[in-house]
Parts: C-alpha cells; structure tokens; sequence
C-alpha cells in the first residue's frame, strides 16, 4: 500500500470518529480498494479484489454493506448512472458533498469530481423549483468527452 494510500485512510478514520463512525477493518480494506482504483468500479469488481486480497470467501452481501457504510459516511461515491463506486477525491477538504459534479467521460471512463459552484447550484435549485422539484443531496452527473479523448 502506498503512502498516499495510507495518508488518506488515515483521513477516512479521523472523518469516521467526527461522525461517531467506525471504519472496521473490513470497511477499511474496501477503502483502500477504491482508493488504489483508478476510476470507479463495479460493486462485483470490487467484490473481486476483496476476495483474491483479504477475504476468499466474501459474498456479495459483505461488499454492498461496506460501500453502503463508506458512501453515507461521504467517503465514497456511487456514480448512479454506471452502477460503479469511487473513492472521494476531497476527503481532505472541507466544502462537503452538498452540489458536487462528477464529469464522466464516455469513451474512457474516467471520472473528475468537482464541487458545484454557488451560482450553478443556485441556478439549477431555481429551474427544478419551476418544475416543483426538491432534490435532496444534489450529486450530479454530465456525461462527455475529458480533454485527452477530445484530442
């Protein structure tokens, strides 16, 4: 495991323990998983790696649960449009996951969070009210081409 790897565990327990939260060892191994992805994965790629790692005979069961744990904890992502999961890129960071974009890339698949800025969250709460529409957490997600498949 790299160092990064380890730094940012360690900031997913600190964040854990200010919610009252425990990181237990099996959600922590699903952490690094994620952490050491590059770009999201599938609950059963994960599920995979979990069990040629740590745990041979892990079921499905064991996965959902620890990425349930990790996305409600605001560790991890769920990407609805693609069923896949990924490390927050902001666990160090402060600006909450309230308005956050993820810009995914249709021909690569590689996916950037970003946080929505004042004035575009507040436009898009203006249109959905006109369509008397509340949305609670609001994670959204453009669908694209990054810079390098544009190239």
């Amino acid at each position: 495991m790299t160092e990064t790897v380890e730094k940012q565990l360690r900031i997913a327990e600190q964040r854990c323990a200010e919610q009252g939260l425990r990181l237990t060892p099996q959600r922590r191994q699903v952490m690094a998983l994620l952490l050491e992805q590059d770009g999201p994965r599938s609950a059963y790629d994960l599920l995979d790696a979990l069990q040629n790692r740590h745990h041979p005979g892990a079921k499905p069961p064991t996965i959902y649960r620890a990425l349930d744990f990790l996305v409600t904890a605001g560790l991890a992502h769920r990407l609805a449009s693609t069923n896949r999961y990924l490390a927050c890129g902001h666990l160090a960071c402060e600006h909450g996951h309230d308005g956050t974009l993820f810009l995914v890339c249709d021909r690569c698949g590689a996916v950037r969070e970003a946080p929505m800025e004042g004035r575009f969250k507040q436009a898009l709460n203006n249109s959905l009210a006109h369509q008397d529409f509340v949305v609670g957490v609001q994670p959204v997600e453009i669908h694209g081409q990054c810079r390098q498949c544009q190239d």
